[in-house]
């Protein structure tokens, strides 16, 4: 394996070492030849250990060759043949989602697609302060005195086994739709579908639930069919690939791996978003004022925070209602709400990361996993502030809002450290409540008193794992280029690897002797720079958030000088043009200068 190491000691003007990713020399070679790929894709593609024989599917990804059969999903057959049952009894069918954005698009699919064949669905997404995460009996209560027959729980219901047994007793039928890790003894419900189940071997684990939903349509829709179903009904064959933007949307959102049939969903998935189909979501992509294509940046830092600003604040069902909707007055309505409640929900979060990263002392970063509470700490936020934590201090944290003595806390985690699988192991050590999660997020409930002690069991578990870059703050770079690569046609060749996100990190490149010509202040917190190399033309370069970091201080330190440039290379579209920028992540003094 080779590196390319330009200088194995080197540190930034930031104090961030810089470390190039190793890749295989006869694989480039191989694949440039063979897939008639240029060399920084053949470059990109053995970074990324893709395999020989799967090269050629993954920069021409096709979701017919590349979908997996439902049916090797555990128990999905039985959820379909249960639906088609109920479908023709004319049974009451109901939906029970969480009130994040993978449970709003996997309600949202269901009901879209089932109004497609005529049948509507009632849904429930519990309230986040009142009813907590997962179904509930008085939830379940009311699904019963509305005469539902078949409940379907999306995102959540794997470890509802007094809710489910209660459905039982009431002649209800309960089919789960899930991705959160398990407990080896399942609740007794009709079908539970989740790939992360011990006895499944779809090899689909890294599915959000909002990818599993997608699948029991393309299940049940296949079922329909077999049926004649259509046929007699007189009904249009829905077509599944127009759901794919809300699967995108959700899988965006949850932080899965986008890798396998992942990958595929999304990148179709965007290509559906950017036809505006869904009503609500083209009126969120407006109120975002995203101008160009619709990116995963977007999904996830634009749309996603918006729909999940509802559940936040209180009102859990305005996204789903939003997805669902078709009446512009009441789509105009919902978009308006949610945009105020992310602006509330950024005031909010910004005061509980302030009080968290406060409590971080040396002592607490002894720890392997970082636990911080607060009294006064908006429940809704914990997440967003677990996640910020997780980022600047490359630790697993965990948040936890309390409340006379109850602590409900939300985790995030990095590669390697999987926090779902730490907190199922604390409920089974009856160290919490309840709780439950997947590799990279969690959620529980805990005695206040009894966090001290959960903290201990945590570092127990972890204390053997190696958290990357642990002692020093490591940048990886996937390649040098020139500044002469920074342009559209390069850009291009990038994205042949993409769409970009959890474990297929955006490609990101050093960039030598750049002379820094210009570097003015954009708004309150960005930079905006003209570069060039010997020689060459000037670039637009971008340093975001940097106005009040080291970063922002060392370009304005060195304008008019030559340095290193370790970024991004991006296009920015902007009244029907495309601009090529370099989006700066760190700075260095030029080596040969």
């Amino acid at each position: 394996m080779k590196d390319d190491s330009f200088n194995k000691n080197f540190y930034s003007l930031t104090n961030k070492k810089w470390s190039l990713k190793k890749y295989n020399e006869k694989d480039v070679d191989y694949i440039t030849q063979s897939h008639d790929v240029s060399p920084l894709v053949a470059k990109l593609l053995s970074i990324r250990n893709v395999n020989y024989k799967d090269i050629q599917s993954y920069i021409n990804p096709s979701l017919k060759n590349s979908i997996p059969d439902p049916s090797t999903l555990t128990d999905m057959d039985i959820a379909c043949e249960r639906i088609f049952k109920a479908i023709l009894d004319e049974d009451r069918i109901s939906i029970f989602g969480d009130y994040d954005v993978d449970g709003s698009t996997s309600t949202s699919i269901l009901v879209n697609y089932f109004r497609q064949i005529s049948i509507n669905l009632d849904f429930h997404i519990p309230d986040r302060f009142t009813e907590g995460y997962g179904p509930s009996i008085n939830s379940f209560s009311k699904f019963k005195s509305q005469n539902t027959n078949v409940i379907i729980t999306v995102d959540c219901g794997t470890m509802a086994h007094s809710e489910i047994a209660y459905a039982n007793q009431q002649g209800m039928d309960v089919i789960v739709l899930d991705h959160h890790l398990p407990e080896i003894s399942l609740p007794e419900a009709k079908a539970i579908i989740n790939p992360n189940r011990i006895d499944d071997t779809s090899g689909l684990n890294y599915l959000a639930a909002v990818g599993v939903t997608f699948m029991l349509t393309v299940g049940l829709n296949r079922k329909l069919r077999d049926e004649g179903w259509f046929e007699k009904k007189l009904l249009k064959e829905p077509n599944l690939i127009e759901l794919l933007d809300l699967v995108a949307l959700g899988t965006i959102c949850d932080a899965v791996p986008l890798k396998g049939v992942n990958r595929i969903l999304v990148s179709r998935g965007i290509d559906v978003i950017n036809k505006r189909l869904n009503p609500g979501l083209k009126s969120l992509i407006e109120v975002s004022k995203i101008k160009s294509k619709v990116s995963v940046y977007d999904l996830g830092f634009k749309i996603g925070p918006r729909i999940n600003a509802g559940g936040r604040l209180g009102y859990s069902s305005f996204g789903t209602e939003l997805l669902t909707e078709s009446d512009k007055y009441k789509i105009d309505s919902l978009t308006k709400n949610l945009d105020k409640f992310n602006m509330e929900r950024r005031t909010i979060e910004s005061y509980v990361l302030d009080q968290a990263i406060s409590q971080v002392d040396e002592e607490k970063l002894k720890n392997k996993l970082l636990i911080v509470a607060g009294e006064d700490w908006h429940e809704g936020v914990i997440g967003i502030v677990a996640s910020r934590l997780k980022e600047k201090f490359n630790r697993p944290s965990i948040v936890f809002a309390v409340n006379n003595g109850e602590a409900k806390g939300s985790g995030r985690s990095i590669k390697g450290i999987d926090i779902g699988q730490l907190v199922v192991a604390a409920v089974q050590c009856n160290l919490v409540e309840k709780g439950g999660g997947h590799a990279m997020a969690a959620g529980l409930t805990i005695k206040s008193e009894m966090i001290p002690k959960l903290s201990e069991f945590f570092d127990r578990q972890i204390s053997s794992k190696k958290i990357e870059n642990d002692d020093e703050t490591i940048l990886f770079a996937d390649s040098i280029l020139s500044t002469s690569a920074i342009n559209l046609e390069v850009n291009q060749e990038i994205e042949k690897i993409g769409p970009f996100g959890s474990e297929n990190p955006e490609p990101a490149f050093i960039f030598k002797n750049v002379y820094v010509a210009a570097v003015d202040k954009i708004g309150d917190d960005h930079f905006k720079c003209l570069i060039k190399s010997d020689g060459g033309r000037f670039i637009e370069a971008m340093a975001f958030r940097s106005v009040k970091t080291k970063l922002g201080e060392e370009l304005i330190k060195n304008k008019g000088s030559f340095i290193d440039l370790l970024g991004k290379i991006k296009i920015n579209e902007w009244g029907g043009k495309k601009i090529p920028q370099l989006h700066i992540i760190d700075i260095s003094k030029a080596e040969n200068r």
